[in-house]
């Protein structure tokens, strides 16, 4: 009988998710460059939709990645005290060229606050949440650090027209562990980051994702507590 082949799912996974962010990288790159060359406006804009696109679907394939990771009890935590400013700052650098190309300001505000937290996991949520404010602000994004209710509260603000009512109904349910209907990628988004928070706990506290609308700007917010 031939033997059973000894290579794992995971594994497969795993090699073919890098293999992907690996192209996607050099895609982008190549595009990056081609940005900074004089170009018509006409034709940046172009360019600045598929820039994004290719930064989303990035994003997309780290999401399936550790939805599948978690749901196999196969992701690895590794808490260490991490610099969130600094985190949060190597995050937006990544950013760098879709928010300049798309003239969108970004504001920090708080102090470099020392948080016992996974970098690499909470580096992806703020990613997630970052181009989901890309998305759909107007021109403006605020970015807020908070020692809050024995914990850490990130906030993420567009001046963007905020959330109906149905897509604040849809993440409440989903969080909840509601069944929903309609499933997007922008569901599988928020249910990755939402997972991932509660992957953080101290103490009895456990880390939780909440959007809603900002009474300020009127745009959306979400926010991001780790205890």
């Amino acid at each position: 009988m031939p033997k059973e082949n000894p290579l794992h799912f995971k594994n497969v996974i795993s090699a073919s998710v890098q293999d992907m962010r690996n192209s996607l990288g050099q895609v982008l790159y190549k595009l990056d460059t081609l940005m900074a060359q004089h170009l018509k406006d006409e034709e940046k804009y172009d360019l600045v939709d598929a820039q994004y696109e290719i930064v989303r679907m990035q994003n997309v394939i780290n999401q399936l990645h550790g939805l599948y990771l978690i749901e196999t009890d196969a992701l690895t935590v590794q808490m260490q005290d991490s610099y969130v400013l600094e985190l949060l700052e190597d995050t937006l650098a990544s950013f760098e060229a879709l928010l300049e190309n798309k003239q969108i300001d970004v504001e920090v505000s708080g102090e470099d606050i020392s948080w016992y937290l996974d970098p690499h996991l909470i580096g992806s949520i703020l990613q997630i949440i970052l181009l989901n404010a890309i998305r759909y602000t107007k021109d403006k994004i605020q970015i807020s650090l908070e020692r809050q209710d024995h914990g850490l509260m990130i906030s993420v603000i567009d001046n963007g027209k905020g959330y109906p009512d149905s897509v604040l109904e849809s993440f409440n349910a989903l969080v909840s562990g509601e069944v929903i209907t309609g499933v997007s990628g922008q569901n599988a988004g928020w249910l990755y980051c939402e997972k991932i928070a509660k992957q953080h706990k101290n103490q009895g506290r456990v880390g939780f994702t909440r959007l809603g609308n900002d009474p300020v700007t009127g745009g959306g917010r979400i926010d991001l507590y780790i205890p």
